[in-house]
């Protein structure tokens, strides 16, 4: 069994479906009333798709030492394309927010306390541990200076958004979650530019305050990071569906079978691209997703509830399967240079075997982190 196969991701996701189910048949998080079931069934796809992703990554690390991306252009793609698709679903929400509010006016401070409770905690968490992991490695001893290791962290609770530096020297620091904290400062740069798509998008301008903080932030991330125009393009490519949503003729039933073989045809032309950064691939992904949330469940697939439940608890999976995972236990588990020694087939069992724990790990973090500040966010009756 190779980690690079098709068949392995294809046992990955039936192994994360089946554990899912089993707890989903105790606890069920689906929101059922959600107005995006698709979306939230979209997310489930592609949570794991950045683990199978990574699980490929960790294993080309261990034989040449270099962390780069797969050869094989699914796997690329699953982790590429479900980063895109990530991007894509927050333009679409929160540019349909946007757009609908001539119904319910935007209270700018809710939004952004949501926000925080939505993405901080677990964020905090993840690092958290991490931070722990650090030290453990280097066995509590600072390798810098304590005001320099302070700097590093406060610099980490930004979202790396100021910086991702190694902490305390070490030089495990980014490969311990994967690097995924990459994608969170695009998120807030989205975030913080609310505001100013807001006076595009609708005629009513936002307090001046919110005008001037999302100019002076947005200015200010786009100052300290590179931002890449791919990824905004993916913006882009969500917030051109709440347009399609409330202006495409209703007589168009994007539902139907033609527009499911349109979406599978676009999947199968973009494993042809090395990378999803590639225009024309752009473009196919962009199809993908508008026609998703427009109304096309890809024959029924996306109404699983099993998919609904993973996609809640995607956010947890994002964060930590890297870190708790893959990174625990090939190198406290097996050791760097065990791990470099195990065959393909022997790796894969182990992910196989790693699948269960990332979907349940995900589930706690969900139930006991994520949802109870998500809670507290909706008491005073916030928008999320």
């Amino acid at each position: 069994m190779n980690p690079l196969s098709p068949i392995f991701v294809f046992i990955v996701y039936g192994i994360a479906f089946f554990t899912a189910y089993l707890i989903n048949l105790k606890y069920k998080i689906s929101n059922d009333n959600s107005r995006y079931e698709n979306i939230d069934s979209l997310r489930g796809l592609l949570g794991l798709g950045v683990f199978i992703h990574h699980s490929a990554v960790w294993h080309q690390y261990l034989i040449n030492g270099k962390w780069e991306l797969p050869h094989s252009n699914l796997l690329v793609q699953l982790g590429q394309t479900s980063v895109s698709l990530f991007f894509m679903i927050t333009a679409f929400l929160f540019v349909s927010k946007i757009l609908n509010s001539n119904k319910k006016k935007i209270n700018w401070k809710d939004l952004y306390i949501s926000r925080f409770y939505r993405l901080v905690p677990m964020y905090i968490f993840s690092i958290i541990i991490l931070i722990l992991i650090v030290f453990i490695i280097s066995e509590w001893q600072l390798k810098v200076s304590g005001f320099l290791i302070i700097k590093q962290l406060i610099y980490w609770l930004t979202f790396t958004i100021l910086n991702g530096p190694d902490i305390n020297g070490s030089i495990y620091t980014s490969l311990i979650n994967a690097g995924v904290v990459w994608s969170l400062p695009y998120e807030w740069l989205f975030y913080f530019s609310l505001p100013l798509i807001s006076i595009i998008v609708i005629k009513e301008k936002p307090p001046k305050f919110y005008i001037i903080m999302s100019l002076v932030l947005v200015v200010s991330i786009a100052s300290k990071k590179y931002v890449n125009p791919h990824h905004i393009l993916s913006f882009i490519g969500g917030a051109i569906t709440p347009y399609l949503m409330k202006y495409s003729s209703p007589k168009i039933k994007y539902s139907s079978v033609l527009f499911s073989l349109v979406i599978l045809m676009s999947l199968a032309l973009i494993l042809f691209f090395r990378t999803s950064e590639n225009i024309i691939c752009k473009f196919l992904i962009i199809i993908v997703f508008n026609l998703i949330a427009l109304g096309n469940n890809l024959f029924g697939i996306l109404k699983s509830s099993i998919l609904k439940f993973l996609g809640e608890i995607c956010y947890s999976t994002y964060l930590i399967h890297g870190i708790v995972f893959l990174f625990v236990i090939i190198y406290f588990g097996f050791g760097f240079e065990k791990a470099k020694n195990l065959s393909t087939t022997e790796y894969s069992l182990t992910i196989f075997l790693i699948t269960p724990l990332v979907v349940i790990l995900s589930f706690w973090g969900y139930k006991f982190i994520e949802k109870p500040f998500m809670n507290i966010a909706k008491k005073p009756k916030l928008n999320d």
